[in-house]
């Protein structure tokens, strides 16, 4: 075991993924009292204004990315002319990037009377400078100021605003009552994650041309792969809520939201694996990091699923109670299995960005897109909900296959690996669409695949253990 505590960091694992078992916390708590305090317009309102807010995930132009890969093994000064260039350009395409997208989405949604866009324009700067600003801090390797801020960023912010309709009277409260509350708690989590930088490491205004060169030839690309990313990820999301009821919207939003907390897990590894990975130069140590880090995500949340789905249905049930339905379920169920694929994706996307190679996984993304959106607005259009969910799980498991095939020499038992993924999304699939048949066998081949997968890992590292 003096491999694994020397090559992957289980404190920052651990730190980065506090705030997001927080955060499950507090959404298992929150959901029902927007479910039952609030109006449905007025609660897909406040949903639609927080998924605005993620545009920030392309907008910020991915500077604190690259500079949290470019910052391993710099000495100090460098990392003072790194730093200082990373918050200049991020403040600088903050003010523009958020007073573009403003115009924009005035011009679209300017009917829409419970959006208020001096408030987004607010959420869209903090958001834009705190991301580049965490992506800093993790190439530091900050991490627990880190699950702090994140906390109270993506957790707190989000869950926190149902309290005012505990303390007030739900007549009196609008969106821009709740969402405004959201925003005081993001800038808060900002000022605490600025307060690391400046008061860490003390340096004035430098910018660094070299670190400007790197920022030209890389952000392109991972900045189009971020752009593709919210295209998959949100565009069903605006089509939903804009031409479809707000019923549909809130299911088909909370069920992604729930299953969506699987990211919690894939992106704590992610924020310590990606300077890692740019620290390895050599091909053996990048193969054994990428292998333990890739299924130390998969087999023991796989494992975990498998173990409980059984009793989706009846938590779920207790959680919602009369909101709960058969359709939710499914819902939930899709995303589950999709989220899932999608987590470990992003492990290898995290690879290919650290090793500079995210022009390939763009490429990739282009090709897959216009037929994605084709078929996204057929469904859609058609009201056919559960069709949405099947194309983008067919888009993920592509997505998968495609990234994984063009690094395949850096895994090891790819066989019993697809095996095993194979028959989990079976046995999650099963339960979608109703089919009532043992699972029993599908699980021991599951768990046999699982096991043999353990053992190759065994073998192939034990002698370096």
């Amino acid at each position: 075991m003096v491999f694994l505590n020397k090559k992957i960091d289980f404190n920052s694992i651990f730190y980065t993924s506090i705030p997001g078992f927080l955060s499950i916390v507090l959404t298992l708590i929150s959901i029902p009292i927007y479910l039952n305090n609030l109006s449905t317009q007025i609660y897909s309102s406040y949903i639609i204004s927080h998924i605005f807010l993620s545009l920030s995930l392309f907008l910020n132009l991915n500077i604190g990315k690259i500079s949290s890969i470019y910052l391993q093994n710099k000495n100090l000064i460098f990392q003072k002319k790194i730093i200082s260039t990373t918050l200049f350009l991020s403040v600088s395409i903050s003010v523009l990037l958020s007073l573009i997208t403003l115009i924009i989405l005035y011009f679209l949604f300017s009917n829409n009377s419970e959006l208020n866009f001096h408030h987004i324009f607010f959420g869209l700067f903090i958001s834009i400078i705190f991301i580049n600003i965490e992506y800093l801090n993790k190439g530091l390797k900050k991490f627990k100021i880190i699950a702090i801020s994140n906390f109270f960023f993506y957790g707190f912010s989000l869950s926190g605003p149902a309290l005012l309709l505990l303390l007030r009277s739900t007549s009196e409260i609008n969106n821009n009552d709740l969402f405004f509350t959201s925003l005081i708690i993001k800038f808060f989590s900002l000022i605490l994650i600025m307060f690391i930088i400046f008061n860490k490491i003390s340096f004035k205004l430098m910018l660094n041309k070299e670190t400007l060169g790197i920022f030209k030839n890389q952000s392109v690309w991972m900045t189009l792969t971020n752009f593709y990313n919210q295209i998959f990820d949100y565009l069903d999301k605006y089509l939903i809520k804009f031409f479809l009821s707000p019923v549909i919207f809130i299911n088909y939003t909370i069920a992604q939201q729930v299953a969506s907390k699987l990211t919690i897990f894939s992106g704590a590894i992610i924020s310590v694996c990606l300077p890692s990975f740019s620290a390895q130069k050599i091909y053996m140590n990048k193969k054994k990091m990428l292998n333990l880090y890739y299924f130390l995500f998969y087999l023991p949340i796989s494992i975990l699923i498998i173990i409980f789905h059984n009793f989706f249905d009846e938590i779920l049930t207790w959680w919602l109670g009369e909101n709960f339905n058969q359709n939710f379920l499914k819902l939930f169920y899709l995303f589950l299995s999709l989220t899932f694929v999608a987590c470990m994706s992003h492990i290898i996307i995290s690879f290919y960005e650290a090793n500079y190679l995210a022009k390939k996984n763009a490429l990739i993304e282009t090709v897959i897109l216009i037929p994605f959106i084709f078929f996204l607005i057929y469904f859609i259009v058609n009201k056919n909900i559960i069709f949405v969910c099947y194309l983008i799980l067919f888009k993920e498991i592509l997505l998968l296959i495609i990234r994984f095939s063009l690094i395949k020499s850096f895994f090891i038992s790819k066989f019993f690996y697809f095996l095993s993924l194979f028959l989990f999304l079976l046995v999650l699939l099963f339960n979608v669409n109703g089919i009532k048949i043992p699972y029993y066998f599908i699980e021991i081949l599951f768990f046999f695949s699982i096991i043999k997968l353990i053992s190759d890992l065994y073998k192939n590292f034990y002698p370096k253990l």
